[in-house]
């Protein structure tokens, strides 16, 4: 029995050393191809990450100008600015109606979905607001005049509770993706 454990790994070690590859000029052998293991820089298009509430992560159709300008109305909403030049649009009943949800669920964070210009020329941004145990999602309107993006319109969703997000989504997708 000893001899035949020792028989083997002479075996393996030789089989090893059969099949070492030189540092310099290593090459993949394996069946995934090259181009998908590295694929060519400036060949892709840009991945965002998605959010299971408001889709798509990032700029999506809009402008790089527009999702700044979106992206500023909501950290000034985040932590609470009303002086902010890009709430300067807002009226001020909309301004204290939307500060009173948030304050309601105590934002520490927000995400902003993937603007989409609308019929009429505005563009719109899905977003969510995410406190330690509620979320609020809606959707902010902003629109260009004299080549200058103002506020438009913002819709609030009711606070939800986080955690019961959970429960509408208890399965683990993690087996259905394809890992390269």
């Amino acid at each position: 029995m000893a001899r035949l454990h020792r028989l083997i790994c002479c075996l393996l070690v030789l089989s090893a050393a059969a099949f070492a590859q030189e540092e310099t000029g290593a090459s993949w052998g394996g069946s995934i191809p090259e181009q998908i293991l590295r694929p060519q820089r400036g060949g892709e298009a840009p991945r965002y990450p998605r959010d299971i509430v408001i889709g798509e992560l990032g700029r999506g159709e809009a402008s790089e100008e527009a999702y700044r300008f979106a992206r500023d109305i909501l950290s000034a909403f985040l932590y609470d600015n009303s002086d902010a030049a890009s709430l300067s649009g807002i009226g001020p009943l909309l301004l204290e109606e939307t500060r009173a949800a948030l304050k309601e669920i105590s934002p520490v964070k927000f995400r902003i979905g993937g603007g989409r210009e609308e019929d009429d020329g505005n563009v719109s941004f899905l977003f969510r607001f995410l406190g330690r145990e509620q979320g609020i999602a809606g959707e902010l309107y902003i629109r260009s005049q004299d080549e200058k993006w103002l506020f438009d319109d913002i819709l609030i969703e009711d606070p939800h509770d986080t955690t019961a997000r959970l429960e509408i989504y208890p399965y683990d997708f993690t087996p259905y993706e394809r890992f390269f």
